[in-house]
C-alpha cells in the first residue's frame, strides 16, 4: 500500500508573487484588504444618492393613484342604488383610505442615516391622494342619500321638506 504521505499538496506554495504582478488601474489594496473598515469611513454623501432616493419616496407617495382612481371609478359604476355590492364599496371606499392615511407614518419612516431626506412632502402627497377617495366616498354616501342633509334629519319635530322630483312609471 502506498504512503498517503506522498499525496499531500502544500498550499502555500500557490501563493502567487506580488512583486511581479502590477495592479489594474482603481484598484486600491487597502479597500481589498479591509473592505469593512473602508464603508464605516464617513464620506460625504453622494447627491444623486440623495436625488435618488427622494425620488423613490415621491413614486412611492403616488403610486396608490391608480388603484384611487380605479376603485372610484368602480363605485361610479356601480350607480347610486342602495344594494349590498354598493355598500360594500361604499364602506371600502371611506375604510381603506383612513386606514392608509393612518399608517403613513410606517409607509415613510425618518431614516436616520439620511436626515436630509423630506419625508414630510411625500407622506403629504400620500395622504392627499386617499384624501381623494375619502371625499369620493362621502359624496358617494350622499348620493345615495344615506347622509343627513336636512335639518329633519336631526329634529323628528321638524316636518320633512316636499320632494324636487318624482318618478312615474311608463304607462
Amino acid at each position: 500500500m502506498a504512503d498517503l504521505k506522498s499525496w499531500r499538496l502544500e498550499l502555500e506554495s500557490l501563493i502567487p508573487d506580488r512583486k511581479n504582478q502590477i495592479d489594474p488601474p482603481g484598484y486600491d489594496f487597502a479597500i481589498a484588504r479591509d473592505p469593512i473598515g473602508m464603508i464605516s469611513t464617513n464620506k460625504p454623501r453622494d447627491r444623486n444618492t440623495l436625488a435618488r432616493k427622494q425620488q423613490a419616496l415621491y413614486a412611492k407617495a403616488t403610486a396608490p393613484l391608480k388603484q384611487v382612481g380605479m376603485m372610484c371609478f368602480m363605485a361610479w359604476m356601480m350607480g347610486n342604488g342602495i344594494q349590498i355590492f354598493s355598500i360594500f364599496m361604499t364602506f371600502n371606499l371611506l375604510s381603506s383610505p383612513l386606514s392608509a392615511i393612518m399608517s403613513s407614518g410606517e409607509v415613510f419612516p425618518r431614516d436616520e442615516e439620511w436626515k436630509q431626506l423630506d419625508t414630510l412632502t411625500p407622506r403629504a402627497l400620500y395622504c392627499l391622494v386617499h384624501a381623494g377617495q375619502l371625499i369620493f366616498g362621502l359624496y358617494k354616501l350622499s348620493s345615495m342619500r344615506l347622509l343627513p342633509s336636512t335639518s329633519s334629519d336631526f329634529i323628528s319635530t321638524m316636518p320633512v321638506p316636499a320632494a324636487l322630483e318624482a318618478a312615474y312609471t311608463a304607462l
